[in-house]
């Protein structure tokens, strides 16, 4: 009888060497990366057929360069800069920044 945490994991029967066969836990696709704000698939972000896949691509292939790339999506970070340059300039407070863009923010330096 397989574990408790086994019953709901997806099975398939593979045959080994002695001919008999044997019932193997198929892991699932590792799922897409998605924005922190906004929850939307990110582009340029791997999510090969397994993690290990994902793993053995070259450094560059793995993680996509530039201001939050693989955190926010395009139009966020736009957002992101956009407060940033506000705060920067002293039209804004910091406090005044929406709470969900704060931590954001300050780890934008305009210059």
């Amino acid at each position: 009888m397989p574990k408790r945490s086994d019953r709901s994991k997806k099975t398939k029967f593979r045959k080994k060497t002695s001919g008999k066969a044997k019932r193997v836990f198929v892991r699932g696709k590792p799922g897409r990366q998605h924005c922190a704000l906004c929850k939307r698939v990110l582009h340029g972000v791997p999510h090969g057929k397994n993690a290990a896949q994902v793993r053995k691509m070259s450094k560059t292939k793995r993680r996509p360069t530039g201001l939050f790339a693989g955190v926010l999506c395009s139009k966020c970070k736009v957002i992101v800069v956009a407060e940033a340059a506000k705060v920067e300039a002293g039209v804004k407070k910091p406090v005044e920044v929406e709470l969900r863009l704060q931590k954001y923010v300050e780890q934008v330096k305009v210059k």
